[in-house]
This record gives structure tokens, C-alpha cells and sequence, in this order.
């Protein structure tokens, strides 16, 4: 059954959605005020992210991407200092030039006159941070684990290497993290809780349970991770999922999906602006249009072969919008995928017990490998009307099969 009965129900909804939005927004533009009283503040903040950069004048400074308990800010200093990942820093910093929408995005630009280096302890966090990457020699490797399990921030070098094979959306944590994580809880449950329900209690669903125990190791890691957008749009997914399973109610629903983003901004009104969260919900809106229009394949591979040749192309323009790098090398994430099913648990697995290294070799050998690559631009005019195009694909089928004939465009006239 669908979610709503009457349009007076969703109208309710709608209102709801609004009244809790205005609410936070509000709540936010409060603390941006308070955030701007005294022109010049104190911080303590842990250092996210530090780089090299090269101004257009050829002076080399030192980017910071530093995170208190509020927002992360960049800030800059002199190439000299050295600073590690996770180092506790006092800071001075000058907050005027901070717009509503850059503090709503948390994430903006403030100079500073003072970086001063803090003793402190670390936390949960950040000592299973040092467990992975202290596995591992190479730095650039350390930085991929440590993304790909804790969503730490990514450095331009890897950023550059993970864009060239078109593979974001397998290193940032979302859906496909949480399908696998649950994936790979039933492999191992399932055949346990049926010798011992069938026995002991043969009147329970362990299908039910094992969703449960699932469940509460992915909200400890949700906690663990902090807000991770796509992750947190997957994990309300998700919970809604099971109670849309449990009560009945159609889950494959772009209407169920829409109202799942919407709760979501409406409690986190900064998600409206976040990037990531935008293509999880993209993403998940295309593997909708692919199961509604050609789920009539019989064969379970057919259907894994063709949705991701589907959302590969089909997402094109949608990603090349943001991040114009276009290369022939992207074609092979949809190989990649495949393998990234059994290495994503097996590499948690060895992590686990100290042997996270095995793959550091091949994985250096394959971030390293480049074939050319050009930058694309995407006109706002195109941009929007695959917009539109996509949300008419919905009712016609047509067009959702030439949807993906633009993302082979791309890579005709843009390579």
C-alpha cells in the first residue's frame, strides 16, 4: 500500500516538513549571530586535513582543514609548519567575512593570527583511525583506508587519483557501504539463527531479528562516523525500509524517497547544500527508474550487469556538473564495482586482525595508473533540463532509456 492515502495527507506532511525546517533554520541563523558577535574568536579544533598549495604568485602556503564541534573551517598558514592528522590546535581565528550560507555549509575560509599546538587525548575515534593506518607504510594508501572506513577528508593528490577512475561513490561511505555491511551480516547469520530457531523457537522470523543485531552495529558505526550525508541519508533509508516492510507499505517509491529527503533536511537544514547528499539521493532515484521501467529481466546477473551499466552513463552529466574530470579510465568502475563487493569486507576483516597491508602494493600500482583525462563543462541550462528530463522518466519509459544516451555523449564529444 502507498505511504499516503489522500493528498490532504501529504499536504500535512509537507506542512510538517516546513514548520520543523524554518525551526532548525532558524535555530542555525541564531547560533551564526552568536557566531559573529566578536569578530575575532578562540577555537579549539582538530586538524582534518593539511596540504601544500602554490598561490597564483608562486608562494607556497600550508591549507589546514580544521574541525571543531560545530562546523569545520580551512584556514592557512606558513609552509614550514607541520602539522599531523588529528592534532589538537588553539586557534585564533577572524569571523567576519563568514556568510549565513558558508557557516550553514560547514565548511568555509577564515584567516587566523594564531595556531597553537594542544596536548590531548584521543578519543575512540581517532585511535581507530591510528589502528588502520599505522598498517600501512605508504601515506597515500593509510588515507584511502582511513576514508573508506572513518569518511575522513581527502587530500587533492588522491582526490585527483580516485576521480580519474570514477570511483567516489565506492570510496565515500553510503548506501553501497551500509548494502554490503547488512549483505554480509545475513551471509553469516542466516544459516546460525535457522538451525537454532527452528529448534528453540521456531515461532520468530530471524530474518527480523538478524535486521535487528544488524541494525544496532550500523547505528554504533553511524555514531562512530559522525554526520556523513550519503551515509545518513542511507541509513534513514533504510529504517524506513524495514518499517515501510514491516507495515506493509511500498518501499520502491520515488514519492517515499522524496519525503526521505526532505525529513532529512528538514532536521539538518545544511544537507539542502551538501553535494554528496544530493548524489546519494540522485543515485538512489536512478536505481528506481531502472527497477520500475526494466525490472522484467529474469536473471538476477542480468539485472546487476545492466543496472550498473545504467547508472554509470545515466549519472553523467549529474556528476560531471560538480566534478568535471572526464577520462576513457572511468569506464572501468563498472569492473571496479564488482570487485569492490568482496574487498571492502575482506579488507575490514584483515584491518581487523593487523593484516590490512595485503593489498597496499596492488592498490598503489592502481591509484597510480592514468590514462589522459580532460575537464568538462556542463552548462546550468543542460544541467537542469537532465534535471527535468529525469523526473519525466518516472511516467515515460522512453526517456529513461535515452537518459543514459547522454552520458555516452559525454565521453563522444568531451573526450
Amino acid at each position: 500500500m502507498p505511504l499516503f492515502d489522500t493528498r490532504g495527507q501529504i499536504l500535512k506532511f509537507l506542512a510538517v516538513f516546513i514548520c520543523i525546517f524554518l525551526i532548525n533554520l532558524a535555530y542555525e541563523y541564531s547560533k551564526f549571530r552568536k557566531f559573529l558577535d566578536n569578530g575575532e574568536q578562540d577555537f579549539i579544533a582538530k586538524v582534518e586535513k593539511n596540504y601544500l598549495k602554490t598561490a597564483q604568485d608562486g608562494k607556497i602556503y600550508r591549507v589546514l582543514l580544521l574541525k571543531t564541534d560545530d562546523f569545520k573551517f580551512y584556514t592557512t598558514t606558513q609552509k614550514g609548519r607541520k602539522f599531523s592528522q588529528n592534532e589538537t590546535l588553539n586557534v585564533t581565528a577572524i569571523t567576519l567575512d563568514v556568510s549565513f550560507l558558508d557557516y550553514l555549509k560547514g565548511s568555509f575560509f577564515m584567516p587566523n593570527f594564531r595556531l597553537q599546538k594542544l596536548k590531548s587525548e584521543q578519543n575512540f575515534r581517532d585511535k581507530m583511525i591510528a589502528f588502520i593506518t599505522n598498517q600501512h607504510e605508504n601515506p597515500k594508501i593509510a588515507e584511502l583506508y582511513s576514508i573508506l572506513f572513518f569518511a575522513t577528508p581527502i587530500s587533492p593528490e588522491l582526490r585527483l587519483d580516485i576521480n580519474r577512475w570514477g570511483i567516489a561513490h565506492l570510496i565515500a561511505i553510503s548506501g553501497y557501504h551500509l548494502g554490503v555491511i547488512l549483505g554480509l551480516f545475513y551471509l553469516v547469520l542466516t544459516p546460525i539463527f535457522r538451525v537454532v530457531y527452528a529448534k528453540f523457537c521456531p515461532y520468530r522470523n530471524y530474518n527480523f531479528d538478524i535486521f535487528i543485531i544488524a541494525f544496532i552495529f550500523i547505528s554504533l558505526y553511524f555514531w562512530l562516523l559522525g554526520v556523513v550525508p550519503s551515509f545518513l541519508r542511507a541509513f534513514l533509508m533504510s529504517l524506513f525500509g524495514f518499517y515501510f516492510l514491516v507495515r506493509n507499505i511500498k518501499i520502491l517509491s520515488f514519492l517515499n524517497l522524496f519525503f526521505v529527503a526532505l525529513i532529512c533536511i528538514a532536521f539538518l537544514p545544511s544537507l539542502a547544500l551538501n553535494i554528496g547528499f544530493f548524489f546519494s539521493v540522485c543515485g538512489v532515484f536512478y536505481i528506481f527508474l531502472y527497477v520500475k521501467h526494466f525490472g522484467f529481466l529474469r536473471h538476477k546477473f542480468l539485472h546487476f550487469l545492466g543496472l550498473n551499466f545504467y547508472l554509470f552513463f545515466v549519472m553523467q552529466i549529474i556528476v560531471l556538473k560538480f566534478f568535471a574530470l572526464i577520462s576513457i579510465q572511468q569506464f572501468g568502475v563498472i569492473l571496479i564495482t564488482y570487485i569492490f563487493g568482496l574487498f571492502y569486507p575482506a579488507s575490514a576483516v584483515l584491518h581487523l586482525f593487523g593484516f590490512g597491508s595485503v593489498f597496499d602494493e596492488y592498490l598503489l600500482k592502481f591509484l597510480d595508473f592514468s590514462l589522459p583525462y580532460f575537464w568538462a563543462k556542463i552548462p546550468l541550462f543542460v544541467f537542469l533540463g537532465y534535471i527535468f528530463l529525469s523526473l519525466l522518466a518516472i511516467k515515460f519509459k522512453k526517456i529513461a532509456l535515452i537518459l543514459p544516451l547522454f552520458g555516452a555523449l559525454c565521453f563522444i564529444f568531451l573526450l
